[in-house]
């Protein structure tokens, strides 16, 4: 086994002198700047694989029909509401909600131009893949008519995540007139169910509002690879590098 070296500036140069250490720094750099550069690269690359990326959910992009209003097509963006076909979330433009003709409201949604709602009743959400998922947050509102609550306006909202068919998270929330952003953080779910209440009619008759639902898919665990392959050549890149220092 080769000897571990322990390079101490101070006792190689008694006088006080640095230059013995400078030089060895040199040496050392000269050996290994040529891998270096890849090495990080390849690193970079590693983390790059592993870092999940957030989704937004805006619902910008669904053309509306004429009444403002459609069913939130499943699975969107990756995205299952409801069950296949069977949606339990619905969009609305600020064209409807925010017109004068309308809804009337005077706040619109988050994004820009559409926002989501449950029709009235809880609203399961999970990944189409059925893979694992954090749920970020999302903006919420409650259900209004020219800013006026509703008897079905939902005053509570209570976020709840599953891992299989075992509750993990739970968090209920205030809803106001206008949206507020709803921080969550539930790591690590299979399935995420939404439901509102007040305390004028039944909990399945509530309605609420929502915009800007961010989440991330999970790592299986499972390398992929390429991430595989990245990690070997990382792995050997390294290994010369410091062959090439112990050389030194």
């Amino acid at each position: 086994m080769r000897p571990s070296i322990v390079f101490d500036p101070i006792a190689a140069s008694p006088t006080g002198d640095l230059s013995p250490c400078f030089s060895l720094a040199r040496r050392v750099l000269e050996r290994t700047k040529k891998y270096l550069p890849q090495a990080v690269l390849m690193c970079c690359a590693l983390l790059a694989g592993h870092t999940a990326r957030a989704e937004v959910l805006d619902f910008d992009d669904l053309v509306m029909n004429v009444s403002g209003v459609l069913n939130v097509p499943t699975p969107y963006k990756g995205f299952l509401w409801g069950t296949v076909g069977d949606t339990d979330l619905f969009a609305w433009g600020d064209s409807s909600y925010a017109a004068a003709n309308s809804y009337g409201n005077s706040y619109n949604s988050p994004s820009g131009e559409n926002q989501a709602s449950n029709y009235a009743g809880p609203v399961l959400g999970r990944l189409a893949s059925g893979n694992a998922f954090d749920f970020n947050g999302a903006n919420f509102s409650t259900f209004t008519i020219y800013d006026a609550l509703q008897s079905d306006s939902a005053t509570l909202l209570t976020l709840e995540g599953f891992n299989g068919a075992t509750l993990v998270e739970s968090l209920t929330v205030s809803l106001g007139i206008g949206y507020n952003w709803v921080q969550a953080d539930f790591l690590g779910i299979t399935s995420l169910r939404l439901s509102g209440s007040n305390s004028v009619v039944q909990p399945h008759q509530t309605r609420w509002m929502m915009d800007d639902f961010t989440f991330n898919a999970t790592s299986t665990g499972v390398p992929e690879p390429a991430t595989l392959l990245l990690a070997l050549c990382g792995l050997g890149l390294i290994g010369r590098c410091r062959r090439a220092i112990s050389r030194g």
